[in-house]
């Protein structure tokens, strides 16, 4: 009887054991989803647009693939950037994206470094990536150390697509990429 109590017993406990971890993870990522759209609305008010990226009806922040943000992206809506009130929308194509001011790369290793850099090149828009993988495809690449969201910066791409960065927005960085070795 005693051995049959044990094996009724451990088995809800394992059961309740495993949610509360899968609950864990979940904050967890839910946390990091707030904290790096919460850093997204911060980034934009950090980065200098040409001034004709300036003469719009809304700053427009868009998603090229799934919302790896876990809806969080409309917190941003109804705040503003240089006067221009926020709009997030999603995109399909590059070409979609040329009235983007800020655009995150969902599936960005479905799009080559190449073609990146020539749109780039003839469209002024902040690119954002999640992983230092990307940091070629990214202009911030958000990144993970010691359970922390930290910043990768590639002025290089910037510099490509016409944007600058403020310094403030350069010191947060922990690494910066300028593609002069």
């Amino acid at each position: 009887m005693a051995k049959g109590w044990q094996q009724g017993w451990v088995v809800p406990c394992m059961a309740v054991l495993l949610m509360c971890c899968q609950t864990h993870v979940s904050h967890a990522e839910l946390k990091t989803h707030q904290i790096k759209a919460a850093y997204l609305y911060q980034i934009s008010k950090f980065v200098f647009w040409p001034e004709a990226r300036k003469q719009v009806d809304q700053f427009q922040v868009c998603q090229l693939g799934p919302d790896t943000y876990a809806g969080n992206l409309q917190k941003m809506t109804g705040r503003s950037v240089f006067n221009k009130p926020v709009s997030i929308r999603s995109v399909k194509s590059l070409s979609q994206a040329q009235d983007c001011h800020l655009l995150i790369l969902s599936t960005p290793k479905e799009i080559p470094p190449k073609s990146l850099r020539k749109w780039l090149s003839q469209n002024s828009v902040l690119t954002v990536v999640d992983g230092e993988e990307y940091w070629q495809r990214g202009m911030v690449s958000f990144v993970l150390e010691k359970q922390r969201v930290r910043l990768h910066i590639n002025l290089e791409l910037a510099e490509i697509s016409g944007l600058t960065f403020a310094a403030n927005l350069l010191e947060v960085a922990s690494e910066i990429h300028s593609g002069k070795n």
